[in-house]
């Protein structure tokens, strides 16, 4: 018999649920083939012949899908503490999600099993709560920054930006320089002050009650081995990181906010490039590797699937930025 065939069909009798009933369970054979073919078929009554032993490796393999799916969420605290802390099955829970992406198996790339995660807790009834519906889209902008990161990781980090910023000369002339944001970088609004989450992502108290404000988080890896970290901007900065995804001149960005002055606007760029997620002059060429382009749209990604190493998001207290 063909290997690869035999290979083949055992991999379809992992992932699909009608199939695996069908060698586990004599009750649930009838005379549908399932679609398979005479060699398929042929395959399928061998691993039936064996029920036990078929059904123990099923079992292993499916259960370290679980395994997985709940290492992830390590990357995504805050969802993490969302999920353990709704009173639900927690293992329950893993296992549907599994089951709902067909067992597909992601290996290492634990960052697109996190993404994955996310999405599917976003869609339960018991997380559409808005504060919820924050915490969830905030992981889920950290986990897209993660991904573009393992895809096109840039020359210089934002440490690196920042320091070189402030070793400027003040004297510098930024009238005719460009400004990006930094690919390092993202930024996602809340409805909620998610502050003391983000302080305490671990055990904050998800019965909580918080303030339903209007927020901007700024995420950003300031290093190459660094974990995420999270800094609140005030409307305006927002706005700013906001227009800045393409590069832009004082002169423009001073139009594109509605003519703020341009002093306002030097003040919002001396804070963001404090933190070294802005970029200018000569630096847009360094920052930057040429494959990698940054989103033209907002909470649009590039998902590239490395399989990076964990970083969990750090918990300190949110910087105010301008």
């Amino acid at each position: 018999m063909d290997a690869r065939l035999v290979w083949d069909t055992w991999r379809r009798v992992l992932t699909d649920d009608r199939l695996a009933n069908w060698v586990m369970d004599s009750n649930s054979r009838t005379e549908d083939a399932l679609g398979c073919t005479a060699d398929e078929l042929a395959i399928l009554v061998d691993y039936a012949g064996t029920p036990a032993p078929t059904e123990s490796n099923i079992g292993m393999y499916r259960r370290g899908l679980v395994r997985n799916a709940l290492g992830a969420l390590d990357l995504v605290p805050l969802t993490r503490r969302l999920l353990h802390a709704s009173g639900l099955d927690v293992e329950a829970v893993a296992s549907e999600f599994v089951q709902s992406g067909g067992y597909a198996d992601n290996g290492p790339y634990f960052w697109r099993t996190a993404a994955c995660f996310v999405a599917f807790l976003a869609g339960r009834a018991e997380f559409f709560s808005p504060r919820h519906q924050d915490v969830l889209a905030i992981d889920a902008a950290g986990v897209a920054l993660a991904r573009r990161l393992g895809e096109a990781a840039p020359l210089i980090w934002p440490n690196t930006v920042a320091e070189a910023f402030s070793a400027e000369s003040p004297s510098r002339n930024l009238q005719s320089s460009r400004f990006v944001a930094h690919p390092a970088a993202t930024m996602i609004s809340s409805s909620y002050d998610l502050t003391p989450w983000i302080e305490n992502p671990f055990d904050f108290d998800a019965g909580q009650d918080l303030e339903a404000s209007s927020r901007h988080w700024l995420i950003y890896v300031p290093a190459a081995e660094a974990a995420h970290e999270y800094a609140e901007l005030s409307h305006r900065a927002a706005c700013l990181f906001d227009v800045l995804r393409v590069p832009k001149s004082l002169v423009e960005l001073s139009t594109a906010l509605n003519d703020v002055p341009q002093a306002d606007v030097l003040a919002l760029i001396d804070s963001l490039a404090g933190l070294g997620v802005i970029v200018s002059g000569s630096d847009l060429l360094d920052v930057t590797p040429r494959e990698m382009q940054l989103p033209h749209e907002e909470g649009t990604h590039a998902v590239g699937d490395l399989p990076l190493a964990s970083h969990r998001i750090c918990g300190g207290a949110p910087h105010e930025t301008a």
